[in-house]
């Protein structure tokens, strides 16, 4: 079996029109300097014979130096990132079509301050450069499946779209679990038939962040004339169009137990974080005696 401790594949490639960047500077507790980046990229491609676009937020850190004291490239790329020409600073047709480097797909899991557990994932890279490649955003990793089933709507009915948990296997057998969809139809089949919870298998597709306009009526009224209404809603998913025919054989695929005791490990983690946001909760607010309105 393959040892937890070896990273799993994990590959994304983005190409787009850069929006904007966000960043800031800082210090670590050790002295390096760092940079801190949030970036929006504008990704425009081709899927199922329909053009869609997609503003995928990417997330860049780097300190001046190395633990190992030797300067770091990707220091380097970050300040570099701010001579770049953005969409919000001259326009869209005027903005940079850049390409990252380094990039890798993690999970984005955070407990809001009722308790709440809100899951999803988010995607890091360590460089930028100006290119003229095609806008392109996908990811090939692999995954150790944890479950599968099919996609329901809000009224309970299947969408006929195929939803796998997957497990990323980290650096140093850290396990992050990542929602994948499945979407064309001979693709969930197939997938239907030949992979299985607690495969190990190669995944790759493209990767969509966009937002979809849903209509609705906007009155429950009897009389008069109906108002209708429309609703954003904000898309965010990872498309599985290929992968591997099989899952892999034993000596390359993860085993079952070891991943049980990773995932042990994050639940662990994620239950103390629960238990600290609902002990700050039940803190007694400070009062505040001022009134805000003369009728109060």
């Amino acid at each position: 079996m393959k040892e937890i401790t070896s990273q799993a594949l994990n590959k994304v490639n983005i190409v787009g029109k850069l929006l904007d960047a966000v960043t800031a500077t800082g210090t670590l507790s050790d002295g390096r300097a760092y940079e801190r980046a949030t970036i929006t990229i504008r990704v425009k491609q081709k899927f199922n014979g329909r053009e869609e676009t997609s503003e995928i937020p990417v997330g860049m850190f780097a300190s001046q130096f190395t633990t190992r004291g030797t300067p770091n490239p990707a220091y380097k790329s970050l300040q570099e990132l701010k001579t770049l020409k953005t969409a919000q600073n001259v326009g869209f047709d005027e903005a940079d079509t850049v390409r990252l480097g380094g990039l890798s797909l993690r999970e984005n899991a955070f407990v809001t301050r009722s308790g709440q557990l809100v899951n999803g994932w988010q995607i890091g890279a360590s460089f930028v450069n100006k290119t003229n490649l095609m806008d392109t955003a996908t990811f090939s990793v692999d995954i150790f499946i944890m479950d599968m089933h099919d996609e329901v709507d809000r009224e309970g009915d299947t969408t006929g779209r195929l939803v796998i948990k997957g497990g990323l296997v980290q650096y140093g057998g850290k396990l992050d679990v990542v929602e994948f969809i499945v979407e064309k139809p001979e693709h969930v089949d197939y997938i239907s038939r030949n992979w299985n919870v607690n495969d190990t298998v190669t995944a790759s597709g493209y990767i969509r962040v966009t937002s979809v306009e849903e209509k609705g009526s906007g009155s429950n009224s009897s009389w008069g004339e109906e108002i209708p209404q429309t609703t954003t809603r904000f898309v965010r998913e990872l498309i599985i169009t290929t992968g591997d025919d099989n899952p892999k054989d034993e000596e390359f695929a993860y085993d079952p137990t070891d991943i049980k005791k990773a995932f042990n490990v994050r639940k662990a983690n994620i239950e103390q974080l629960q238990l600290d946001a609902k002990k700050a909760a039940s803190k007694p607010a400070a009062s505040n005696t001022t009134s805000k309105y003369a009728w109060e």
